[in-house]
């Protein structure tokens, strides 16, 4: 019952793709209108989510709810077990409504587990929806909100339905508390158009370095791409229970999901002159604090953490616990072996599968070769900062920020922990051995050049619609009200990647594109650190060590294409990369289309890709310089028995791979998720192949704000990924722009500052 995801390119790659024949984006992803059956769907899951910390306002659904009772309703669901566990936990105390909901809490989480075996076991949409409707008045509005959105991610009855964004569902795990307050102080008053400008910084000014980057550890786009990509194949998910079938690279893809992240974030600490991010060290305190300004749903504070906090013990676990699981994983990377639960030796040491297993351990997800030795070390490595103001928990205090998906990236300590989960990580795959030549090269083919637009980042504003955070009388008063929070966010110009490849036949190949810090000794800025501590060769040959940066490259685009014999030139939009998403429907016009009747859906999560606003660090005025790879490869990277297999024959024939939810089809090839980057480069020159091509391009930021710092682009909204093809006649919403014409007049503020 597992809804499967197909690839997350953004709806407009393929309309761009039929101007560019050589692009094979593997299947049909033209938008197809839903029916009824979609829209009626869409729309009763989004009035379910609509002001979840008051009773259903919905009459419909309202009454659903209390006319159904899952225990008198038994064989409406696929596994009956899981319904009498839910009724007993429910009759016996789960958390109160009104409490905060913690899904690092083993109790609470297993309670919100309970609520989703119901919804995912149900054997229709009228059981499911009906479960829903009661459980949403009956059960505590996070475990609702957090099993409900799994649900929607991960059954197949829901294929074609869409969440609505997650800073709109609980805005106070997004927006600044005050503001908030104002908020709901003007809702009061009785104003029903109401917005307030709220900012990254907590304040007025920036009180500290690390909220130079805080337009990107604070963008809400950000941050509900972050919780979004863990409502897929949750941690707990059992591949066996659930009966999944893509999990062949569930740890390698947890590994990438965050070295990917963490290589973002670098790159902007780079563009901002900040100091490299500080090692975890179990002796030393957690240098840099953090206050959130924000407060849970319940309305309990999510606590600051002051400077020089000391890690110690919590209730539930030591830190010397901690430190033996730690030792095992390392032990297990040292030697290259992992103990099973029947206490077999597992080698690790395949290209593949070993990240793969050594991820599921780290994780500590319900594919772990053995959870009971190895448990799950980086949610415990997290909960002992989320309960470091309160570790015996004697004052009833919240979690702090990093206990939460949505809110976790805010934290400057999360950084830190997480480099140093990865870092294990990036042991075992620095202990294998360094690619060969013809582990690389592309005999024939040769990258011959690598160009761009001028690239350019500004300043726009983005409007959030809050008006979840706050109580209405009924429904009909909330779609009148109109109560906004505008955010300053981290934007860019649309740019053009060209790629000249030479090839001396017709042949399929995969190419990827990467952003990382500049390889010229000249031009690099690395943390403003002596570039002569890291730098290769002498003389005019000199450079920068690349071993030591390709963990600072994001991949931004992976696609195949068709090369002819001879010159092929390949042009990618920033708005086709594979990695990337635009803006999302807003919750109230989601329900708008669906109360239409026409839902259009396609085979593509556009809640899964990363921000395409921040996929380029932020500039200087006179230019950030930055290196752009490029490497061509053959398409046909599986081996016979790979391509006949069961997984692989299905993930052919939806024209996919596995996802790891940062926008990147994984299965285009059996190469490992960040190949060639993935491994140490002993040798540049053995290293660098004619397939290959390293660009130093330059990015520029053109200040958009007046002499007083208010910012002039009033809005511009990166809607690309909910454009309707111009081939599907009958109706197209009026947030959605049709035609390339229209985009390019939609963004006129823009093209008036830059």
């Amino acid at each position: 019952m597992f809804k499967l995801i197909a690839p997350l390119l953004a709806a407009l790659a393929v309309a761009a793709a039929l101007h560019h024949p050589d692009v094979d984006v593997g299947v049909n992803q033209q938008p197809k209108l839903g029916g009824q059956d979609v829209a009626h769907k869409q729309k009763m899951i989004v009035q379910l989510l609509r002001h979840v910390g008051q009773e259903n306002t919905h009459p419909e659904l309202a009454a659903l709810g209390q006319s159904w009772n899952p225990e008198h309703m038994l064989d409406r669901y696929a596994n009956q077990r899981v319904v009498k566990k839910f009724v007993s936990m429910w009759k016996n105390g789960m958390l109160p409504r009104g409490e905060t909901f913690n899904t690092n809490d083993e109790q609470q989480l297993e309670e919100a587990i309970a609520l989703f075996d119901m919804l995912y076991f149900a054997k229709d949409f009228d059981t499911l929806i009906k479960t829903a409707a009661w459980a949403r008045d009956n059960v505590n509005e996070g475990q609702f909100i957090y099993a409900l959105s799994v649900a929607v991610v991960n059954h197949e009855g829901l294929d074609g339905v869409q969440l609505p964004p997650l800073y709109e569902v609980t805005p106070e795990l997004y927006i600044n508390n005050q503001d908030l307050q104002e908020i709901q102080s003007a809702k009061m008053q009785g104003k029903q158009n109401y917005v307030i400008h709220t900012n990254w910084t907590n304040g007025e000014e920036i009180q500290n370095e690390e909220q130079q980057i805080g337009y990107f550890t604070e963008d809400v786009g950000l941050n509900a791409f972050h919780a979004y990509a863990h409502l897929h194949q949750p941690i707990w998910m059992n591949s066996e229970k659930y009966g999944l079938t893509n999990t062949q690279s569930r740890g390698e893809a947890f590994y990438y999901f965050y070295q990917q992240m963490l290589a973002h974030y670098n790159l902007h600490r780079m563009a901002n002159d900040l100091p490299e991010q500080d090692q975890f060290d179990w002796e030393q305190p957690i240098q840099q604090g953090y206050n959130p300004e924000l407060v849970y749903p319940s309305g309990q504070i999510m606590p600051p953490r002051a400077d020089q906090m000391e890690v110690t013990s919590i209730k539930s676990y030591s830190v010397q616990d901690i430190k033996n699981i730690e030792a095992r994983i390392k032990d297990a990377i040292d030697s290259g072996v992992v103990i099973a639960k029947d206490g077999s030796r597992i080698p690790i040491q395949q290209q593949l599968k070993g990240i793969n297993i050594l991820g599921n351990i780290v994780e500590g997800n319900e594919d772990s070769v053995n959870s009971r030795y190895y448990k799950s070390y980086t949610t415990m490595l997290r909960s002992l900062l989320a309960l470091i103001m309160d570790p015996e928990n004697k004052h009833g205090n919240a979690p702090g920020a990093i206990a939460n998906y949505e809110t976790a990236l805010r934290d400057p300590a999360f950084y830190i922990l997480q480099k140093q989960i990865n870092d294990l990580l990036k042991q075992h795959k620095d202990n294998l051995p360094s690619y060969r030549t013809e582990d690389l090269v592309f005999p024939g083919v040769a990258v011959k050049d690598v160009a761009t637009d001028k690239l350019v980042t500004y300043f726009d504003l983005f409007d959030v619609d809050v008006t979840n955070a706050v109580d209405v009388a009924s429904i009909e008063e909330s779609d009148k009200v109109n109560l906004i929070a505008r955010t300053q966010r981290l934007n860019h110009k649309q740019f053009n990647i060209k790629v000249k490849v030479d090839s001396d036949k017709k042949t399929n190949a995969i190419v990827r594109i990467f952003l990382g810090p500049s390889s010229d000794l000249e031009k690099a800025n690395l943390y403003g650190v002596d570039n002569s501590q890291i730098t290769v060769g002498s003389g005019k040959d000199t450079i920068l060590d690349l071993d030591r940066l390709r963990n600072y490259f994001v991949e931004i685009d992976r696609f195949t294409t068709q090369l002819k014999q001879g010159e092929n030139l390949i042009v990618r939009n920033s708005r086709e990369l594979t990695s990337t998403t635009g803006d999302h429907q807003t919750l109230k016009n989601l329900l708008k289309t669906a109360e239409s009747g026409n839902v259009y859906v396609q085979d593509l999560d556009k809640s899964c890709g990363f921000p395409d606003r921040l996929v380029l660090p932020k500039g200087k005025r006179a230019g950030l310089p930055l290196s752009l790879l490029v490497v061509v490869s053959p398409k046909s990277g599986m081996s016979q028995s790979d391509e006949t297999s069961e997984f692989y024959r299905h993930q052919s024939q939806l024209g996919s791979g596995i996802l790891s939810c940062n926008g990147l089809v994984t299965a285009l090839d059996n190469r490992a998720l960040g190949w060639p980057l993935d491994r140490e480069i002993k040798n540049v020159d053995k290293f660098y192949t004619p397939n290959m091509y390293l660009k130093t391009v330059q990015v520029f930021h053109k200040d958009s704000s007046d002499n007083n710092g208010a910012i002039l682009i009033k809005k511009n909204v990166n809607d690309f990924d909910s454009i309707v093809s111009q081939t599907v006649p009958k109706y197209t919403p009026k947030s959605h722009r049709v035609m390339d014409e229209d985009i390019v007049r939609g963004d006129e503020d823009v093209r008036a500052y830059l």
